[in-house]
């Protein structure tokens, strides 16, 4: 057996492709911005199933919210305030909606309905950018000891903004603040991403938003407890509420009519 060690040609073929396509182990430079934008995505980054606990403040009064999801197509929150026990909102396929054990039947709500302030529910679970977005433009600025990476994004399709502009530092890879705006291109809102889980690059621990079409309103977001785990399928039945009446202990509503989903 030769023990000549592997010639230029055989290096080249398996190492520069590490080099070109950024793996670990080889240099970035050639990364595309639709790569950066797809490693600095919290919505991509967030586990399939979870539940998390968030408060929320604006306006000086605090709200508890606790979020279970499943997938991308099924998501619940439940109001922690004893005034608001057995109310909780169901996003089922896009299309959200109310419960309460005083209802008969489901109400449904718009997608842009607020929670809180100015934090409406995709605010809170993350946008998702690499995949519902293009990148129309990019560009740097040097920002202390790394860089800032702008992204200028369009809705590919339906999604919560029609623009928006992304800013990530590099090399931590993370998002410092996101513009959201009109179609006509007027400023609807700004989140920036405060403060940072220190055990887990992409998830946050404070979020605040500015509301620019109410004079600057600021609604502040901590994340209290996030927790991956399966979710049981019956907390988004709109029509059967036992489920979550023994997770919870809340009053089950009564049992209505089928609802369109």
């Amino acid at each position: 057996m030769s023990s000549r060690a592997p010639g230029r040609s055989v290096i080249l073929r398996f190492v520069l492709p590490l080099v070109l396509l950024g793996v670990p182990g080889g240099s970035t430079w050639a990364e595309t911005p639709e790569d950066l934008l797809r490693r600095s995505d919290l919505a991509a980054a967030a586990p399939l199933a979870f539940r998390a606990v968030l408060r929320v403040t604006a306006d000086r009064k605090t709200v508890g919210l606790e979020v279970w999801r499943s997938g991308e197509d099924r998501t619940l929150v439940r109001f922690l305030s004893p005034k608001e026990r057995g109310k909780y909102l169901v996003r089922l396929s896009g299309t959200l909606w109310f419960l309460s054990p005083g209802a008969k039947k489901p109400v449904k709500l718009a997608p842009s309905y607020k929670l809180k302030g100015s934090a409406s529910l995709d605010d809170l679970l993350g946008i998702h950018y690499s995949r519902d977005y293009e990148v129309v433009s990019f560009a740097e600025e040097e920002a202390g000891p790394g860089s800032l990476k702008v992204f200028d994004l369009r809705a590919k399709g339906k999604a919560p903004y029609p623009r928006v502009r992304y800013f990530v530092r590099t090399p931590e890879t993370r998002p410092v603040r996101a513009e959201y705006k009109l179609a006509s291109g007027k400023l609807a809102s700004v989140v920036e991403f405060a403060e940072w889980d220190p055990s887990h690059r992409l998830r946050f621990k404070r979020l605040i938003f500015r509301d620019a079409l109410r004079n600057g309103a600021v609604t502040e977001v901590e994340l209290a407890e996030m927790e991956e785990r399966a979710v049981p399928a019956g907390l988004f039945d709109l029509e059967d509420g036992s489920e979550r009446s023994r997770l919870f202990g809340s009053p089950a509503p009564a049992k209505s009519s089928p609802s369109p989903r």
